[in-house]
């Protein structure tokens, strides 16, 4: 909450702020349009998850104005499974079924749900 009361302090009246949250459901594992496997969102929701309660707050007290909302897919190409596997390596995140995704010899991708919000700072 720091960070984004100094952040939205740093802003004119009238200035915008951009939010970008990841959101549920979990990300997805795919090749070809099919899904391999999910992976575990909840380590990066708990933060998420707080980030946009404080958003939220300043929104409810009045200190920024919220002007838009999109939903959207955002996807992380890889040339192939072990590429994306080595990728997850060291985060927080895990995927439920690694050794499914290290043998996919194709092309592949994350897919993961985003929320990009307009603000404006009161």
């Amino acid at each position: 909450m720091h960070v984004l009361r100094n952040m939205v302090g740093a802003v004119k009246p009238g200035g915008l702020v951009l939010d970008l949250q990841v959101i549920r459901p979990d990300p997805v594992v795919e090749s070809d349009g099919v899904v391999v496997c999910t992976i575990d969102g909840e380590p990066l929701f708990r933060t998420a998850d707080a980030a946009t309660a404080a958003i939220d707050a300043m929104v409810a007290d009045g200190q920024l104005i919220e002007q838009a909302v999109d939903d959207h897919d955002v996807r992380n190409h890889y040339a192939n499974g072990r590429e994306l596997v080595d990728d997850f390596a060291d985060r927080k995140r895990r995927l439920r079924d690694a050794k499914s995704v290290r043998a996919l010899e194709g092309p592949c991708a994350m897919r993961e749900r985003c929320r990009l919000r307009r603000l404006l700072v009161a």
